[in-house]
């Protein structure tokens, strides 16, 4: 047989087994050396400010977002953090947002659990306060369920619940902020295919179904911010219909403190978020 021959077919089969595991577990690709870095053994907390603008009541607002991350041990059984270190090795993911409207605030407390090993989307917790009411809402990915609640104090919608079986590729749009800084930028792959569950940063009662949407990278981009021009990778997370848009920008910095920190993110609805401020302290300590 001819040789030639049988390199190439073997090159097609190398080939169609890493875009078949590709399409079955796409964050198999993303790195670990920025969530392995000693940093995050520090004790202390990553807390990114972003200058944000946030639509409410039909009007952009403008105001400070703050994203702390930081490494916990969780239990499998509270899901909640373990006081003795024992438990699967997470990120802890909090965005928490004061938006001033005319009348009052908007509180918004958005923290997510992702795995440290693997990245998968474990739980959600999402609280929202403003004068008129109280929002809350859990979702805990375990065992190849997703199990979820809700409470939304708006007139015919109350309390709501529900389960699921955990599709394939499953993530948290309000954890992607922190899962993407781990696609590998300096070999980027072919676009990849997401069961995303959508933003549940909203007063209202949102969708608890994910839906398919695909990640692709988009290049290199100088970014002027708030904090300064950052040199940046683009992503973009999209619907097929293009009804859906979400362009995220990581500093390419792989270096401690920035660790491909994200930068910048553009959304539906004018969401904007646009870095100001990285710091790392123990923002719990007196």
């Amino acid at each position: 047989m001819n040789r030639s021959f049988v390199f190439l077919g073997l090159m097609f089969v190398g080939a169609f087994s890493c875009a078949s595991q590709l399409m079955d577990d796409p964050l198999a690709y993303f790195t670990r050396s920025w969530r392995d870095h000693p940093i995050w053994h520090d004790g202390k907390a990553e807390i990114a400010v972003y200058e944000a603008t946030r639509s409410i009541y039909g009007k952009p607002r403008k105001y400070s977002a703050r994203l702390y991350t930081n490494k916990e041990h969780a239990s499998a059984r509270t899901k909640t953090k373990t006081l003795d270190n024992q438990g699967r090795a997470v990120f802890k993911h909090h965005l928490r947002e004061d938006v001033a409207t005319d009348n009052y605030k908007y509180h918004f407390s958005t923290m997510c659990f992702v795995g440290m090993n693997d990245l998968k989307s474990l739980k959600i917790d999402m609280g929202s306060q403003e004068d008129c009411g109280a929002t809350f809402k859990q979702y805990v990915n375990h065992a190849g369920t997703c199990i979820w609640s809700q409470f939304s104090y708006f007139p015919e919608e109350g309390h709501m619940a529900g389960s699921y079986p955990s599709p394939e590729n499953l993530v948290f749009q309000d954890a992607l902020s922190l899962i993407l800084r781990g696609y590998p930028f300096e070999d980027p792959i072919p676009p990849i295919n997401l069961m995303v569950l959508g933003d549940q940063t909203t007063t209202r009662d949102s969708s608890p179904e994910p839906i398919p949407m695909q990640l692709l990278y988009l290049g290199h981009d100088t970014c002027d911010l708030p904090i300064g021009r950052i040199d940046a990778y683009r992503l973009r997370l999209e619907t097929a219909d293009h009804a859906a848009v979400h362009d995220y920008w990581f500093a390419q910095s792989a270096r401690a403190p920035w660790l491909h920190v994200m930068v910048k993110y553009r959304g539906p609805a004018g969401l904007v978020y646009q870095l100001e401020q990285l710091e790392r302290r123990s923002y719990w300590g007196r």
